[in-house]
């Protein structure tokens, strides 16, 4: 899919007719390139582009980082239209010329607004379609068949994924459950396993129903038992939902922390205290993920580390034990079983005969004082050889304990010092002279009190779930073993388990299919991610991993998890190289065929890493549009990318009357003379 051109006429802050064309590396019409780059400050419309093409294509109002925002806030048609023409209906369409497979294309969809007594109402009218093949013949497509034609082109489950937006970016760089719910519902949507999804629900409704009629002839036992296993079902089915809502929660609620920030930002007085707060909680948040997962590595250590707690008595047993293997007691050096022979029959094995009371019989009686049971005797020297293994570890394992306590120690001291730094910049922003400024400082500490609510029962909710599954494979084994003991064959009982086998068998096949599509992504984020890293990058981090949780984990050099250690910058370029992963599965191929829309990427990455980033996206898509601030596109990182010879068009996004805005196209030669010349940070 290459798109062309984009008209918009009293859409969003585009009042009047307006239009745009992007760079489509067609050298024939003066494309020359693939990047489009949009450029102007927050809030005159970069992501309005955005919402329009998505708009025309699917006639949808929303974009996912909307969230929870009433559809009465999402107004599509450009107030000051509605303004001018109180009482009157305004019409506003967007249109969008774009080509697939020799096949060219233009689109338009329409609405009318009406401002009536302060409130907005808004309807689509009318969609219209154009279809032109490579023979020059054109014809009209039917309104009915528009929505089929454009999902043929680009599948709408995936549209959520030619736009990396900062927020997307910044979701990915958590490791909470909304990274998991994002990672989640990426994975899910490339699937593309509607029909699989439908049949599990329906034999999971099937087998319920089944099992339950199943009981009223089972024995007691086993009745018993199925209704546990159900009940756990049930409970599972629970704590997911609830696991659920509270990913939606916290996304409902880290929108409106973005907003009361936003809504914070205008009162200068404060802006210091804001940044810093900003800055101060950034690294709470990193301080949270390196104790969390340093709790984690201490889990994982508390076998060899137990140890240490018996260490005297794994001293004293093994030297007791040593001491008599030197002596040559253990082993010893004729067993006890022929010695009782020997004794038994009055005879030793040379002929010597050994009665009662005889020297021959002291000395040899000694020697069975001396000897052990074979098989305590081996056990002796097995116990020798491991404790001897363990006492060689204590100083490493002591060392590692230590350091761990330490590194935690340092950790939660980093925590409260943080804590409590930012519980002062809170209080300053809240003793404020500025009520309103305060109230909303209030708010919004309500709601992060809120988010680390949702969290911790997230926590707590996926332990309960851990300990569900392990319940029910229990149960399940209970069940098998009883309707052996019972003997159970009736034709009830055979379907029953015939409809849970079938269950099992497509969660089964679900599980191996998005196992499969992790590693795929993982393999290919891994590719991106060294590809925009940084030489110092490269060294230290090797593998991207999405593990079975949804989460993403970045491992260094020996393989160990280091997300926690990461810079902001790396962070940043993780989410990048995971969602260019889902959109190269997604396409199935290395050039993705649809267009690359990014709003503000460059975030807070270095100079080598934005240059790794403008030099690698044009070759990764058809057609690459950058939408940027003047923060974020400055003189720099023009250079780079003109010396890339990819940038063909470039639009500036002004103010005009009315809180409106204007799209100005500009040369791209003429670039530089227009954008900042400030250091990176």
């Amino acid at each position: 899919m290459i798109l062309h051109s984009l008209k918009l006429c009293n859409f969003r802050q585009f009042k009047g007719e307006q239009q745009l064309a992007f760079a489509d590396d067609d050298r024939k019409v003066g494309g020359g390139g693939n990047v489009t780059v949009i450029f102007g400050e927050n809030g005159r419309g970069k992501t309005g582009i955005f919402r329009a093409v998505v708009f025309c294509l699917f006639g949808e109002r929303r974009l996912s980082q909307d969230g929870d925002v009433p559809d009465a806030e999402l107004q599509l048609v450009n107030t000051s239209a509605l303004d001018e023409n109180t009482g009157r209906p305004v019409k506003a369409y967007v249109e969008l010329q774009f080509s697939h497979k020799e096949k060219h294309y233009i689109l338009r969809r329409t609405l009318l607004a009406m401002d009536k007594n302060g409130i907005t109402h808004e309807e689509f009218t009318e969609v219209t379609m154009m279809e032109t093949r490579s023979t020059g013949n054109s014809l009209a497509v039917a309104p009915v068949d528009i929505d089929n034609v454009v999902a043929t082109i680009l599948d709408r489950r995936v549209k959520d994924y030619f736009l990396f937006d900062g927020e997307k970016i910044e979701r990915l760089t958590r490791a909470d459950i909304s990274q998991r719910r994002e990672i989640a519902k990426g994975i899910k949507n490339l699937l593309n396993v509607d029909a699989l999804e439908i049949a599990r629900r329906a034999m999971d409704k099937i087998t319920r129903t089944l099992e339950s009629d199943a009981r009223e002839q089972a024995s007691p036992e086993i009745a018993k038992l199925l209704k546990q296993r159900n009940d756990n079902e049930e409970m599972q089915r629970q704590k997911k939902e609830r696991l659920e809502e509270c990913g939606v929660e916290g996304d409902r609620g880290r929108s409106e922390l973005a907003r009361v920030d936003r809504e914070l930002e205008n009162f200068k007085d404060i802006r210091h205290l804001l940044q810093e707060r900003k800055t101060a909680e950034d690294s709470l948040a990193a301080l949270d993920k390196r104790a969390a997962e340093a709790l984690e590595q201490m889990k994982a250590y508390t076998g060899r580390a137990a140890a240490l707690l018996v260490g005297s008595a794994v001293s004293a047993v093994f030297e007791h034990i040593d001491a008599r293997h030197q002596k040559g007691e253990i082993p010893s050096e004729i067993r006890k079983d022929l010695i009782e022979k020997i004794l038994a029959k009055r005879e030793c094995i040379c002929g010597t005969a050994v009665c009662d009371g005889t020297k021959e019989q002291r000395c040899i009686r000694e020697w069975l004082a001396r000897t052990a049971d074979a098989g305590v005797e081996d056990a002796a020297l097995t116990l020798w050889r491991d404790l001897n293994g363990i006492r060689t570890h204590f100083d490493d394992d002591r060392m590692h304990v230590q350091n761990q306590l330490i590194a935690f120690g340092n950790i939660r001291n980093d925590l409260a010092n943080t804590r409590d730094r930012l519980s002062g910049i809170r209080k300053a922003i809240g003793t404020s002279d500025r009520q309103d400024a305060s109230e909303l400082d209030k708010h919004r500490a309500q709601i992060d009190e809120k988010l680390r609510k949702l969290e911790a029962e997230a926590i707590v909710l996926e332990d309960e779930l851990k300990q569900l599954l392990q319940d029910h494979a229990r149960l399940s084994a209970r069940i098998k073993e009883e309707e052996v003991k019972a003997n159970r064959h009736d034709e009830l009982s055979r379907r029953a388990l015939l409809a849970r086998d079938t269950r099992d068998a497509l969660d089964t096949v679900y599980a191996e299919f998005t196992r499969e599509i992790r590693d795929i992504v993982g393999k290919a984020a891994t590719g991106f991610f060294q590809e925009l890293l940084d030489q110092e990058g490269r060294v230290n981090l090797r593998t991207v991993v999405v593990n079975d949780n949804y989460s993403l984990q970045v491992l260094d050099r020996w393989d160990r998890p280091f997300l926690a250690n990461i810079s902001a910058g790396q962070r940043q370029v993780m989410s990048i190289a995971f969602i260019a992963a889902l959109a190269q599965t997604a396409a199935c191929n290395k050039t993705l065929e649809m267009p690359l829309f990014m709003d503000t990427p460059f975030g807070r990455l270095s100079t080598e890493h934005r240059k790794n980033l403008i030099r690698f996206i044009p070759g990764l898509a058809s057609q690459w549009v950058l939408l940027a601030t003047d923060t974020e596109f400055r003189k720099l990182e023009a250079r780079l990318l003109r010396s890339g010879k990819r940038w063909g068009k470039f639009y500036m996004l002004r103010a005009s009357e009315g809180g409106n805005t204007s799209i100005e196209e500009k040369n791209v030669s003429d670039a530089l003379a227009l954008l900042k010349e400030e250091d990176v940070p």
